[in-house]
């Protein structure tokens, strides 16, 4: 086995993840779990997956994953806090968020071992983001109307349940049409307009007009005319806006 430091980048992996998500929740005074504590539990999670591979003994993983949710759980239960802390504390952490953050971290130290590094590597990027971006994404959701939701919700059905129950097989006279492309355009069209009415409505007219007709073009510059001749003709306010996007 040589020196026996075939492991150390992995470790060393393991606990750069741990930091970076460990140096998010530092930030949050309410979160029981700070910079070493992440650190170290990725590092656990490492550690628990070797010594599973090695013993052929997957249960230690599993007993590794309810010591790490029992200690932070353990955390919040035994540690209360001042009233008037308390309810500032409420709207920053009531401990689901960490919790959760820091039996991610253990699984992302445990793929690291078996083999999956690059991957872990980018969902603790992802997860240290969204920690990171929570008031964004707040005001973002407390932005949504009834009609947002409707708009996002018929562009997941459209995409997501009719396009792949739709067979992608040729029909009719010289197999002239096909039910899955078809839909396809749907969807494109339907995506653009979404995507759109989102950039309007985070960048406004000034920035978004430029930003549409960059974007819809790449995706399909003529499905993108289509769309904005038409809003421009149906709705007269739209229609520098329309010229601007094609």
């Amino acid at each position: 086995h040589g020196n026996n430091l075939e492991a150390l980048p992995q470790f060393l992996t393991s606990l750069a993840i741990g930091l970076l998500i460990g140096l998010e929740r530092e930030r949050t005074p309410s979160a029981k779990a700070g910079l070493r504590t992440f650190a170290l539990v990725a590092l656990f999670g490492t550690l628990t997956a070797l010594l599973s591979s090695k013993l052929d003994s997957p249960w230690l993983l599993i007993a590794g994953l309810l010591a790490v949710a029992g200690m932070i759980i353990a955390a919040y239960i035994n540690k209360p806090v001042e009233p008037l802390r308390q309810a500032q504390d409420s709207e920053n952490d009531p401990g689901t968020t960490t919790v959760i953050a820091l039996l991610l971290c253990y699984g992302l130290g445990a793929m690291i071992w078996y083999g999956l590094a690059t991957l872990a590597v980018m969902l603790a990027i992802g997860v240290t983001a969204l920690l990171y971006f929570k008031p964004e994404l707040r005001g973002i959701s407390q932005r949504l109307t009834r009609r947002d939701l409707v708009a996002v919700l018929q562009f997941s059905v459209l995409t997501f349940i009719v396009l792949p129950i739709l067979p992608n097989q040729d029909y009719g006279p010289y197999n002239a049409f096909n039910p899955h492309q078809a839909w396809l355009m749907v969807v494109l069209i339907s995506g653009i307009s979404l995507a759109g009415y989102t950039a309007l409505h985070l960048v406004g007219t000034r920035y978004g007009a430029p930003l549409l007709g960059f974007f819809g073009g790449i995706v399909s510059s003529t499905a993108t005319t289509l769309i904005y001749a038409k809003h421009s003709k149906s709705n007269q306010a739209m229609s520098y806006l329309a010229a601007s996007v094609i």
